[in-house]
């Protein structure tokens, strides 16, 4: 009788401890079925209640309810494909490895939505400690990289020992340096930051391309990040355009060494203009407003005999600037291709502040020297039209920038 009664409350502790255990490691089950349906209402769990999913990386839920259903869990290990189905379907479940010292679990709990009876099921997802072979290395993807170089961070999760190179594929070598530049052996999971600095390739003709490449020891995983790094394009020191490739009126004006670049993207802003004469027209929707740039080639204005950049203009319309409406020339130094992430600094402010502008202006010229300019001894910046508004108009023609015959 005594092994009885000792028997009973070594079970009946062990029943506190596990629901503890339960209680403090996030395993809680929440499930709410009632005891009755509607006979047209059904859900069903067509997987196991209870998954021990080992060193799986993803695993399925197959669920057929007759409503709509959402799946959730309050772990951040677990990261859903999506929440919301219905009918039968599969819920696909990726999970983080898990390199801890000790099992882990969670509930996927999933709720129906029955207009009268709405129903919540879980599934228990049980993982043990995973000790394959690590290798992770994030953030991972493939860089490109602008010409003046760039510095980037990684973490290197791994266990065992890493072999790592860099394999360089195009433009010479020694021009990417890590540190650290090796990994030291760890039988333990351990994550290590790589700090790399990619060297600017200002006197290179050709692009470069590397590879980073990680091995893991023991099976031989292999991680790689490849980047490219271009070269600069030629500074020049002339530009001119008299714009009579200009056909259509309010047609998008296209030749080659302007880029042209709206926010909200594709608001056309840079125009032909075909009627009394040809030129660029610069407007936008008089209804709405809008920014953006008309690049042109990159300057060497350094080396800029004649530095000037001159023009003759025209107002296309009786709309007035508004407040917050400019029209600007700027210049950048690390413009790389995106006009909206770039620094620009104002050169010289264009905006036409007549309050009521006739229709057809004559055209004015209106030079600016860009000696200066805090461009003035620059070998390489990127010059560019601003404009920022809606219905206020410019014909903009007769273009000459720097040393042109």
């Amino acid at each position: 009788m005594k092994n009885i009664n000792f028997n009973r409350k070594k079970y009946i502790g062990l029943c506190v401890l596990c629901s503890l255990v339960m209680l403090f490691t996030g395993c809680k089950d929440d499930t709410k079925i009632p005891s009755e349906f509607f006979p047209e209402q059904f859900f069903v769990v067509e997987t196991e209640h209870e998954l021990n999913i080992d060193t799986k990386s993803s695993f399925d839920i197959i669920i057929n309810a007759s409503s709509s259903w959402e799946a959730s869990t309050n772990v951040s290990w677990c990261h859903l494909e999506k929440s919301l189905f219905s009918g039968r379907d599969t819920l696909t479940v990726a999970v983080d490895a898990n390199r801890g010292t000790e099992e882990r679990c969670c509930y996927i709990k999933i709720n129906t939505f029955f207009k009268d009876n709405p129903v919540i099921d879980s599934v228990l997802v049980i993982q043990p400690v995973n000790t394959l072979p690590a290798l992770e290395v994030s953030p991972m993807g493939d860089r490109e990289v602008f010409y003046k170089g760039t510095e980037f961070d990684l973490n290197v999760l791994y266990n065992y020992g890493v072999d790592f190179r860099i394999d360089y594929l195009a433009g010479g070598e020694g021009w990417i340096k890590t540190t650290p530049a090796s990994f030291e052996d760890s039988e333990a999971v351990i994550e290590v930051p790589m700090h790399v600095t990619v060297e600017p390739n200002m006197e290179g003709t050709e692009n470069r391309e590397a590879d980073l490449i990680f091995v893991n020891r023991q099976d031989q995983n292999v991680c790689k990040i490849h980047i490219t790094q271009n070269f600069p394009i030629p500074a020049i020191l002339g530009f001119s355009d008299d714009f009579q490739t200009a056909t259509t009126t309010g047609q998008p004006y296209v030749k080659d060494g302007w880029t042209f670049q709206s926010n909200p993207n594709g608001t056309l802003l840079f125009k032909q203009f075909n009627n009394s004469a040809q030129a660029l027209l610069i407007n936008g929707s008089t209804t709405s407003r809008a920014e953006g740039f008309a690049i042109f080639p990159v300057f060497n204005i350094a080396d800029m005999q004649n530095k000037v950049f001159s023009y003759t203009w025209g107002a296309g319309n009786k709309n007035p600037a508004l407040d917050g409406d400019v029209f600007q020339l700027v210049g950048s130094l690390d413009y790389e291709g995106d006009a909206f992430s770039a620094h620009w600094e104002i050169i010289q402010d264009l905006t036409n502040t007549a309050e009521a502008p006739a229709i057809s202006l004559p055209n004015k010229k209106v030079e600016v020297n860009l000696g200066t300019s805090k461009f003035a001894n620059e070998k390489r910046v990127y010059l560019a039209l601003r404009y920022v508004g809606g219905g206020h108009a410019y014909r903009f023609d007769n273009l000459k920038i720097g040393d042109i015959e």
